[in-house]
């Protein structure tokens, strides 16, 4: 009976499992441990005694609970779509530039400004990613108080926890990342759904890994995740950054069961000491830790980079970060997936 307890709780354990949890992997399990828990349930009207274990009713009724827990998992995560590798074409950067939209009216362009923005959306009752890009320009213009990495994740959970408890039926799609994640511009996302941006400026793989807890209570029907840029730009090793992508993939698959996740390459860069050659080769290993964690997978290369296999000029405005019509080309490769 021990062995089965351990069963059930490894199926609903707060921390990522070890290996892939494929749905070919969780269904015979997780039935055995729905088996487990009904026959531990009936058989235990009264306390009783497992090793050095009380089971009182209220352990009882927590195995009821993670009975339901399982039963769900059961009956969804066989539904969820096969994990997929998409890749991006140079068609469309020429599709971008046909498309490309004026910015029209001020907007934040700053840390700090784009923090007062988006504290003064969720004071209103809102997400920045719901309103007009100039809204509370009287609040954010004259910002230049620079928040700490601390003061931004405050933000981010808040605005979290603010989906969490409003999201009802409507879909949502939670980007998680550094800089590049959080300057997309809303106004260039789908309108059907709540977008939630958790992305920080200057974030690596290891600041992301800390912070998931902060979403965990929204229930999105999608997760982008792009990360690893700024591991290379400090000097981090590949073994650093696969290591932390891995529990980070882990820990999104546990904590999102029935979410798509879509992982993202990092983008190439024109900055001399992060080389295009190690970039790629990063986004091999990338690839195969996304098959290995049946997640999807958007290789960006083709439309991002040049003949040399630098970022394009014309998509970035210092050669790490992307311009407008950089982000354009992304939001491109976000719609066809």
């Amino acid at each position: 009976m021990s062995d089965l307890l351990m069963l059930m709780a490894q199926l609903t354990a707060a921390e990522p499992l070890s290996g892939p949890n494929s749905d070919a992997d969780i269904a015979p399990m997780a039935q055995a441990a729905v088996d487990a828990a009904s026959q531990i349930e009936q058989s235990l009207p009264q306390p009783a005694v497992l090793g050095d274990m009380a089971l009182t009713p209220e352990f009882s009724r927590e195995v009821a609970a993670r009975r339901q827990k399982l039963l769900h998992l059961q009956q969804t995560a066989r539904h969820r779509p096969a994990p997929t590798a998409y890749a991006t074409t140079p068609r469309a950067l020429e599709v971008a530039r046909r498309q490309a939209t004026v910015i029209a009216g001020p907007r934040p362009n700053s840390g700090p400004q784009l923090f007062e923005q988006r504290w003064a959306a969720l004071k209103s009752g809102s997400l920045y990613t719901r309103v007009a890009p100039e809204s509370f320009q009287g609040q954010w213009a004259k910002a230049t108080y620079q928040p700490t990495y601390e003061e931004w994740q405050g933000l981010l959970k808040q605005e979290a926890d603010a989906i969490a408890s409003g999201q009802g039926s409507n879909r949502l799609t939670v980007v998680v990342g550094d800089s590049l994640s959080m300057w997309l511009p809303p106004e260039l996302l789908p309108r059907d759904r709540f977008w939630l941006n958790q992305g920080i400026s200057g974030d690596t793989t290891s600041g992301i890994l800390k912070r998931l807890s902060a979403f965990a209570n929204t229930s999105p029907d999608t997760i982008h995740l792009m990360a690893g840029v700024n591991d290379l730009k400090n000097g981090a090793s590949d073994h650093e950054i696969l290591t932390n992508l891995n529990q980070i993939m882990a820990r999104l698959r546990q904590q999102h069961p029935y979410a798509r996740v879509v992982v993202h390459s990092i983008l190439p860069t024109r900055w001399e000491n992060i080389p295009s050659s190690r970039v790629r080769s990063l986004n091999t290993r990338i690839a195969e830790l996304t098959d290995y964690h049946q997640l999807d997978y958007l290789d960006l290369h083709p439309s991002f980079s040049n003949d040399t296999g630098n970022l394009r000029q014309e998509l970035t405005t210092d050669g790490l970060h992307l311009n407008r019509l950089g982000y354009q080309v992304w939001q491109l490769a976000l719609l066809e997936v």
